[in-house]
C-alpha cells in the first residue's frame, strides 16, 4: 500500500490497528476482535472490529497466521505505528540524571563511556544494545609515548583530549637506542601535541623535517604509516552489548534463530552495514524487511543520532520487529541526552 493511503486511514482503523499491534508487542501471540474491543475507546461489536481487521489485513497491515486466528502486524503494520507514535516520544529529566550520576560512576574516557552505554541501553530495552562512532571530528591529541617493549618492538601510545587512548605495537627489525627512543618521544611530543588526527596525517612530515633524527628508522615508520597509526582503528568505532539478552525474546529462544543473525551482530560486519545503511543526518528506523540485507528480515533497528563538539555517532537497539518501540524510543532520546551532556 502506498505510503500516501495509510496516512489517511481513519480514526477506527487506527485505533484497531494500534490495539493490535500494542497487542502483540506485549503479548506475543494473534491479537482477536474480542481483545480489541477490550482495548479500544468505542462501542463496536466483535463483528465490526472483525470488518476492520480483514480490510487491513487486505491492505498490508495485518496478516492472520492460521485461518481461525488473531492477527499479527506486518511491517507495514509496524512502520504505521512507529510513524504515528512519534509524537509521544519524550525523554525524563530525572531519568537522564540518574543515568548520568551511573556512568560517572564507571566511565573514565570515552572508551568505557560508550560500553557503559550500550550495556545500560540493553539491559533497560531487553534487546541488543549498539553505539557507533561516525566521526571523531575534532579529537586532539593530549599526549603520545614510545614505550620499548623488547629490542625490536616498541608501543606507541596516543590519549586524545576526548579520554580516547590507542595504543598500537611496533615490530621493528633495529635495536633503538635509549636516548634516542627518549629523543624521537620528545620530538613527537613538542610538535603533535596539541593538533587533531587530521592535522597530524597532513602535516607531519613538514612539522618533523626540520629535526636532527628525521631520517631515524622509527621515525619515518611514523611518518610512512601515519595513515594508520594517527586514525581510530575500527573496532574504536563500534560498541555492543551482550547478545545473550536476545535470549530473552521468544523469537530468539529457538537457539537456530538466534545463531541467523548472529553473523550480523559481529562488531565488524555491523559497524559496515549501519555506516552504508542510516542516513547520518537523523534518526532512523528499519523495521523487517526494510532492511536491506534479509539477516535483519525479522528484526527492527531502531536508532537516535548524538552529536557534540568532538564526537558524532548513533546509539541503537535491534531486536525482534515485536519490540516496545515507545519504551525503546523513549530509551534513545534519553541516553541521546546523557551522552551530549556527558562528552
Amino acid at each position: 500500500m502506498p505510503i500516501q493511503k495509510y496516512k489517511k486511514l481513519n480514526q477506527r482503523f487506527k485505533a484497531i490497528l494500534i490495539a493490535i499491534v500494542e497487542g502483540y508487542i506485549n503479548r506475543c501471540i494473534p491479537i482477536s476482535s474480542t481483545f480489541v474491543q477490550k482495548k479500544i475507546d468505542t462501542a463496536l461489536s466483535t463483528a465490526s472490529i472483525r470488518n476492520v481487521m480483514s480490510l487491513l489485513e487486505k491492505d498490508g497491515f495485518l496478516k492472520q497466521i492460521h485461518k481461525s486466528g488473531g492477527r499479527v502486524p506486518t511491517d507495514l503494520g509496524y512502520r504505521f505505528y512507529i510513524n504515528t507514535i512519534k509524537a509521544n516520544i519524550s525523554y525524563s529529566a530525572k531519568n537522564i540524571s540518574n543515568l548520568e550520576d551511573e556512568l560517572k560512576t564507571i566511565s573514565n574516557n570515552v572508551d568505557e563511556l560508550f560500553n557503559a552505554t550500550a550495556s545500560m541501553i540493553s539491559k533497560l530495552s531487553n534487546m541488543f544494545g549498539v553505539v557507533t562512532i561516525t566521526d571523531y571530528h575534532n579529537s586532539v591529541l593530549r599526549d603520545i609515548e614510545l614505550v620499548e617493549l623488547n629490542n625490536s618492538r616498541v608501543m606507541l601510545v596516543l590519549a586524545m583530549d576526548n579520554g580516547l587512548v590507542k595504543s598500537i605495537v611496533l615490530d621493528l627489525d633495529l635495536k633503538i637506542a635509549f636516548k634516542h627512543m627518549h629523543a624521537i618521544t620528545k620530538l613527537l611530543k613538542d610538535k603533535l601535541t596539541g593538533l587533531s588526527l587530521k592535522e597530524i596525517q597532513d602535516t607531519i612530515t613538514d612539522r618533523l623535517n626540520d629535526s636532527l633524527i628525521f631520517n631515524h628508522e622509527l621515525v619515518q615508520v611514523l611518518i610512512n604509516e601515519r595513515f594508520s597509526y594517527f586514525s581510530i582503528a575500527n573496532n574504536k568505532l563500534i560498541y555492543t552489548s551482550p547478545v545473550n539478552v536476545l535470549l530473552d525474546q521468544p523469537e530468539f529462544q529457538n537457539i537456530n534463530n538466534l545463531q541467523q543473525i548472529l553473523p550480523a551482530l559481529d562488531k565488524k560486519y555491523l559497524n559496515m552495514y549501519l555506516n552504508n545503511n542510516f542516513d547520518t543526518s537523523s534518526d532512523y528506523d528499519l523495521i523487517g524487511k526494510e532492511n536491506k540485507d534479509k539477516i535483519f528480515k525479522d528484526c527492527a533497528i531502531l536508532t537516535s543520532k548524538f552529536q557534540t563538539n568532538a564526537i558524532s555517532g548513533r546509539i541503537g537497539v535491534i531486536g525482534p520487529k515485536r519490540l516496545n518501540y515507545i519504551n525503546v524510543k523513549n530509551i534513545l532520546n534519553t541516553f541521546k541526552k546523557v551522552v551530549q551532556d556527558a562528552i
